[in-house]
């Protein structure tokens, strides 16, 4: 993850947003690279979207004495380009990052509302019953839901995929994360939609940690102390 792990934007004491204005270009050293000339130099120097640009890439402690907002990215994901055209884009790698938060939440809401014992009814070919128990849910699937799956999956993919190389290479105007579709709930004013952003992005975040400590909770009893869910 680029930026910082934190909660539901209810919980976050105060949220940083850089106010929206006409960026500038961002033209990067040519000599502020490890990659050698004629071998990606002059590629990898081109203008970029830095880190510090994108919703949700602030280290949030200016709610604290003497914090300091910056951008947040100890292990440097985001200066991987600098050494290689093979390496990823600060935007595709915020792509990622959205499409596995958002399974994620789908993931935790299903193992809510299965757990309660809400599923589809079913009929004398096909029982539901057995989702219940998220662990063993797909197992207990026919061919024929599986194949629905697999479909609507194949069809997101497929149109996700647009401008996904462009993505890597941190080119064209696609914005990360967008579908193509959904725009009309997002607000015209730019900073309240930064803001619907930044929400989603944080309870992507919290889900993909939901996620993980409930996998490890399965595998590992009590390793989630409270979790409801093995």
């Amino acid at each position: 993850m680029l930026a910082v792990i934190s909660a539901s934007p209810a919980f976050v004491p105060a949220v940083h947003l850089a106010p929206v204005q006409a960026r500038a270009a961002v033209q990067m050293n040519v000599e502020d690279t490890f990659a050698p000339a004629g071998m990606g130099k002059e590629y990898v120097s081109q203008p970029r979207k830095p880190l510090s640009e994108y919703v949700g890439a602030s280290q949030e402690l200016s709610a604290f004495p003497g914090g300091v907002t910056q951008p947040w990215d100890p292990m440097s994901f985001s200066e991987l380009y600098k050494v290689s055209g093979n390496n990823p884009d600060v935007a595709w790698l915020r792509e990622a990052e959205l499409k596995h938060g958002r399974m994620s939440m789908l993931a935790v809401t299903g193992i809510m509302v299965q757990g309660s014992g809400i599923y589809l009814p079913g009929n004398a070919e096909v029982d539901f019953s057995g989702a219940a128990d998220w662990a063993t849910a797909p197992t207990t699937l026919p061919a024929v839901a599986w194949t629905q799956v697999i479909v609507f999956i194949g069809l997101i993919e497929g149109i996700t995929s647009k401008g996904l190389f462009d993505l890597w290479f941190g080119v064209g105007d696609r914005e990360p994360g967008n579908l193509g579709f959904g725009d009309g709930m997002l607000s015209k004013d730019p900073v309240a939609a930064d803001k619907m952003k930044l929400k989603e992005l944080k309870n992507a975040r919290l889900a993909m940690l939901a996620w993980a400590g409930i996998m490890a909770n399965h595998f590992i009893p009590g390793a989630l102390p409270g979790c409801m869910y093995n």
